[in-house]
């Protein structure tokens, strides 16, 4: 070796150069060790989150053989799974370096499958009771925590044990129906009133695509169609959001609708909001105004022009969790439809209170309206009122000791945006969005 300061050439039991008389620094074996170790590590770490991410189709490999240079793969992949398996006897199928499932195999993973989904099941049923479980993305996701369920998270909770973090499963919430389009899928043994519910798969890799494994059979499906099934039917994100007046084409045929489902009484909009894809809608009736439903809906367009409205949830606003149930029935509603407030905690004061003559004598009182006259519509809860007399005009009402201060304001947007900017949840459900 060489000394470092003057180049003289030394012996390697040397520890002062004989020319300069420098000390010889001599390189830590342990720490050459020990950095050869952690740049192996690292190079198989990162190979395998790239298997992972490739695997689920988060990494496109045509750019890693357009960045390498690579020669594209020319084989023919199999039409499915039962192909592949069948181009080479059980046990030497190699897939990316890697031995396929034998019989023996297939049997553990179905036991690790099973486990997971036990304990899936018990996470649902510990929590649906007062948290709503929904499907999002078409994955199983709990809307009050905010957060998807997965085996990691089974884990935290104490559901499955340590050793399953490592196992690479996603944890779906679909409907049989919106599978069983695919050629490759088949439910024959399920009743049909059970295929419109929502149910737990456990997705995990197969060579010619994803496996599904819940309670009915095992699928296997083309990962190219879980994707268009989950980005479609399962992607709430329908357009914007907006809320339609009485000038839209929209409203109308909303309110004809309603109409139809109620001859011969009127109708009046609480709350309207639609995207390109959905609408809902609360609404009273003339017949008992005092009542507010909820009704989900289709837009069905054609050239873009608005063709007719199809009715896809009714009653659920006086359930529980109706998030629920709306999404039971439209997985891809977006729930940026609906407002604030849910109907089934709303509390309307009825007709027959002596609050609402008060307020109507009010009115009076002030000129608002004439004498002996009545309102077109008002509606009362505790503290708060919405008014509209005879010539359409709005009056935003509140509460003050023993009598009401009476507001007139711009339509219905002055009276939500008066609201919205003084009260803390304002109960918007009392208003006439007419």
């Amino acid at each position: 070796m060489l000394c470092v300061k003057c180049h003289t050439a030394m012996d390697a039991n040397d520890t002062m150069c004989k020319s300069c008389g420098q000390p010889v620094q001599k390189l830590n074996r342990n720490w050459s060790r020990f950095a050869k170790i952690s740049i192996i590590t690292l190079i198989i770490a990162a190979f395998g989150a790239y298997i992972a991410l490739y695997n689920f189709g988060m990494i496109d490999l045509d750019f890693f053989t357009n960045l390498f240079g690579n020669a594209a793969v020319t084989e023919e992949t199999p039409a499915t799974y039962a192909d592949y398996v069948a181009q080479v006897p059980e046990g030497e199928l190699n897939v990316g370096g890697e031995i396929a499932p034998t019989r023996r195999d297939e049997e553990e993973r179905n036991a690790v499958l099973t486990t997971i989904l036990e304990a899936t099941e018990a996470y649902i049923f510990d929590f649906s009771a007062f948290s709503p479980l929904i499907s999002s993305m078409g994955y199983l996701h709990n809307a009050a925590q905010g957060e998807y369920i997965t085996t990691e998270l089974l884990v935290d909770l104490g559901y499955l044990n340590y050793e399953y973090l490592t196992e690479n499963i996603i944890i779906l919430y679909l409907r049989p129906m919106d599978l069983n389009i695919f050629d490759e899928i088949s439910f024959d043994g399920m009743p049909a009133a059970q295929m419109g519910f929502l149910a737990v798969f456990l997705g995990y890799e197969l060579p010619a695509g994803i496996g599904l494994f819940s309670r009915f059979e095992t699928q296997m499906i083309f990962r190219e169609n879980l994707n268009h099934l989950l980005l479609n039917d399962y992607n709430p994100n329908n357009g914007e959001i907006s809320r339609p007046t009485a000038q839209d084409d929209v409203y109308h045929a909303v309110v004809g609708m309603l109409s139809g489902a109620n001859p011969g009484e009127d109708i009046f909009i609480r709350y309207l909001a639609v995207d390109e894809a959905h609408g809902f809608v609360a609404f009273s009736t003339s017949e008992n105004a005092h009542t507010i439903n909820n009704y989900i809906f289709k837009l069905e367009r054609e050239d873009y022009e608005l063709r007719d409205l199809r009715v896809l949830a009714t009653g659920f606003e006086a359930t529980q969790h109706p998030k629920v149930a709306i999404n039971g029935a439209v997985p891809n509603f977006n729930f940026g439809l609906m407002p604030s407030y849910d109907i089934a905690n709303v509390n309307l004061i009825p007709g027959d209170s002596p609050v609402l003559q008060e307020i109507n004598d009010a009115m009076e009182q002030n000129g608002h309206i004439e004498e002996g006259g009545l309102l077109t519509f008002l509606s009362v809860t505790t503290g708060f009122a919405y008014a509209v007399n005879a010539q359409g005009n709005v009056f935003f009402i509140q509460q003050s000791g023993d009598g009401w201060n009476i507001v007139p304001v711009d339509g219905w947007q002055g009276w939500e945006q008066l609201m919205v900017e003084h009260v803390h949840n304002p109960p918007l459900y009392i208003m006439w969005q007419q």
